[in-house]
């Protein structure tokens, strides 16, 4: 939640009322817009979002503001609607207007932690060995399948970039900032949404140009922006580097930019303020930095001008080698250690004709999957697995899962799931998994076994189950009481072929 912070924030020493607990007070300013700052407050647990209403008219409040503070408000009270999603953002604690005193707040959960821009700064800094590599594999990966989660229940985030993100101490993540999701309340009045997205991590001419045509946002946005933001982590930049022949040669050939930046003066007039964050075509070229909105069009108009007979050639072919060329381009700007990243992001942010369908497709080519011996084994063994099949629930999942997603239980010699990848996997349904806890690792892992209700352990109120677990790094779930030991291993011994073996 870093940012850059006033010397002095208006709104330090307000009390503001939460449910609960009573009167809060702001006590220091963590990060500051034009129209928000967030607060520090004297209660541990709590910040505030405080939204800025003044508009220099004692009579009158900031219209645009406003209008902010009741989406991001009606975003969180839809977002808490949904068990499964729940706990995937900050809790919500209340809100409310002062309209005398010109501000409007919103009382939610601190996380400890770092947004995922910062913290990839600092793997970076400390080297990409084995390790900081699943950290950052598993990191994309939750925050995706939690965006995918987010579609499944037909709310797109838009605005998505890393700083929207924290990683938690314990290595979970969190979406913060949902003032600008568009939803299933949307759909009936498209052209009313209040469209917000940075130019940076958005294709803004194409969805300013849906919006006021009345035509639904779609997926296609996150995917986008999930694929720029791939990018930024590795990298620290959001647009491309271009190599000053290129753009040279690019610049003389005004055929395969103007069009684009027509449309791009269009949205200019529409939205005035977006002049310095939209720049023209040939301004990124002449900066040497191009917006990946823009990559893909110009790129496709530079090889159709300089490979020979490209009207003739089949469209497939000419999508690979604009796939090719494209990925080619963004691997080389991406630390050695990363260029596996390369196929993602050009998936994600190719013209939306030629891009992944959805965030789980996007997931799978992030991958670093398990030894097929260890996804065997998980298969054929796993009692989350067997319980889930009994249930008649899917187990697909299983079949797939990656190196940091698998731990081999020393007790039975067998592979266990990661909780927080089953929780995900699982949805609503996880909190119907029931389990006992079998043991805890000398490295303070814990197994846990899926049993029936009576059989599992209790948990304060109610009985543990798996949706408790969907934050806990530390927990996986396959215990297989004994059961189907490999030859020659007992308890504790030590199997060959641990998850460790990497595919790389």
């Amino acid at each position: 939640m870093n940012s850059l912070i006033p010397s002095q924030a208006k709104h330090i020493g307000l009390k503001v009322n939460v449910s609960g607990l009573g009167a809060v007070h702001l006590l220091q300013a963590l990060a500051h817009n034009p129209e928000t700052t967030l607060y520090q407050t004297d209660h541990s647990g709590i910040v505030v979002k405080v939204f800025d209403l003044s508009c220099g008219r004692p009579d009158e409040i900031g219209y645009g503001p406003y209008l902010n503070f009741q989406a991001e408000l009606a975003n969180f009270e839809e977002v808490h609607r949904f068990d499964g999603l729940r706990a995937y953002v900050p809790a919500y604690y209340g809100a409310n207007a002062d309209y005398d005193a010109k501000y409007a707040y919103i009382a939610m959960e601190y996380l400890q932690g770092q947004n995922l821009r910062s913290w990839a700064e600092e793997v970076a800094e400390r080297g990409y060995g084995p390790k900081a590599l699943d950290d950052l594999r598993r990191a994309t990966h939750e925050v995706f399948a939690i965006l995918d989660l987010f579609h499944q229940h037909n709310l797109l985030m838009i605005d998505f970039k890393p700083d929207n993100v924290i990683r938690l101490d314990d290595g979970s993540v969190k979406l913060v900032d949902l003032g600008a999701f568009f939803t299933t309340r949307h759909q009936s009045e498209v052209s009313k949404f209040v469209y917000t997205a940075t130019p940076d991590h958005a294709e803004v001419l194409i969805d300013a140009s849906n919006l006021q045509a009345g035509v639904p946002l779609t997926a296609a946005s996150d995917i986008f922006s999930a694929g720029v933001a791939l990018f930024e982590m590795a990298t620290g930049s959001s647009r491309l580097a271009l190599d000053p022949g290129t753009a040279d040669e690019m610049i003389k050939m005004p055929s395969i930019y103007l069009f684009r930046d027509s449309q791009i003066k269009d949205v200019w007039r529409a939205f005035p303020h977006l002049r310095d964050a939209l720049p023209l075509v040939r301004t990124q070229l002449e900066q040497r930095r191009l917006l990946f909105s823009e990559v893909w069009h110009l790129l496709k108009a530079y090889v159709a001008a300089r490979v020979p007979d490209w009207e003739t050639l089949p469209s497939d072919q000419q999508d690979q080698i604009l796939l090719s060329t494209g990925t080619t381009f963004i691997m080389e700007q991406l630390p050695a250690p990363l260029t596996w990243m390369a196929a993602a992001i050009a998936r994600a942010t190719i013209l939306r004709s030629l891009r992944v369908r959805d965030l789980r497709a996007l997931v799978q080519l992030l991958g670093n999957p398990a030894p097929d011996h260890v996804l065997e084994d998980v298969v054929e063994h796993n009692c989350l697995v067997r319980h889930l099949r009994e249930l008649g629930l899917e187990t697909d999942f299983a079949a797939h899962l990656n190196t940091w997603e698998v731990r081999r239980d020393r007790e039975s010699g067998h592979f266990a799931i990661a909780a927080p990848l089953a929780a995900r996997e699982l949805a609503d349904n996880a909190a119907f998994v029931h389990l006992r806890q079998m043991h805890r690792d000398d490295e303070g892992h814990t197994f846990w076994h899926a049993v029936d209700e009576l059989e599992a352990d209790a948990a304060g109120v109610g009985k543990a189950n798996l949706a408790r677990l969907r934050n806990d790094h530390h927990a996986w779930i396959g215990f297989p009481t004994g059961r189907g030991l490999p030859s020659g291993a007992h308890p504790g011994a030590v199997v060959p072929g641990d998850a460790s073996t990497r595919k790389r």
